[in-house]
């Protein structure tokens, strides 16, 4: 099996960039709409480049995940709900995470957030390494982070490709609560995406 940590890719795949578009309508669905943009520019810290992609995944699961299911003003258990994907245009590796915050906490993320990446990629070499705002149309944010993806695919999502340079490692990916298995447990049903005679299929799904 690929060691998908080790991984070289020069673009968003079909199958990944399905997943995320999926993501997105799933997170409506189950009412925790991706509502904050967050990215974090690690070329502006002190993470090596090639342990960037692992270094963001540790963020998620042993920082981000931790303190909101066990913050005490999260009353109704929202799960972590998000989706993500890197970049190595111009050669500052950035990754671009696209999170559901409940309402009430949202200020306290925001703060959170820089210390979550000094704590695992090292000090912060500039004021602009991370930066965040909200959400409030989600496929244009949804199409911002996809435009890396396969050139083909991209035009008939109506995506304006663009390179994004070469990432080691796992380029783009969603949580738990908006993945496969949660589609199938929501009953989701996928939007078909028309474009001449080529749609998303359901296949993509898994």
């Amino acid at each position: 099996m690929e060691d998908s940590s080790k991984r070289v890719t020069a673009q968003i795949g079909r199958k990944p960039a399905a997943n995320i578009h999926h993501a997105t309508r799933l997170a409506e669905q189950i009412g925790c709409p991706l509502n904050q943009f967050v990215t974090i520019n690690y070329s502006k810290t002190q993470c090596p480049a090639d342990d960037a992609t692992a270094t963001f995944r540790n963020l998620l699961s042993d920082w981000f995940a931790r303190w909101l299911r066990r913050h005490p003003k999260n009353r109704k258990g929202v799960p972590p709900a998000y989706v993500y994907a890197f970049e190595a245009a111009g050669g500052q590796i950035a990754v671009h995470w696209l999170v559901h915050i409940p309402r009430g906490l949202i200020r306290e993320f925001w703060r959170q957030v820089p210390e979550w990446v000094a704590a695992t990629a090292g000090a912060i070499d500039s004021a602009t390494a991370i930066k965040h705002r909200r959400i409030y149309r989600v496929v244009g944010a949804k199409r911002y982070i996809l435009k890396g993806m396969d050139p083909h695919f991209a035009r008939l999502w109506k995506i304006r490709p663009s390179p994004q340079g070469s990432i080691v490692g796992r380029r783009s990916g969603f949580s738990r609560s908006l993945g496969p298995a949660a589609r199938r447990a929501a009953s989701y049903r996928p939007q078909r995406y028309q474009a001449g005679r080529w749609a998303l299929a359901s296949s993509a799904l898994s």
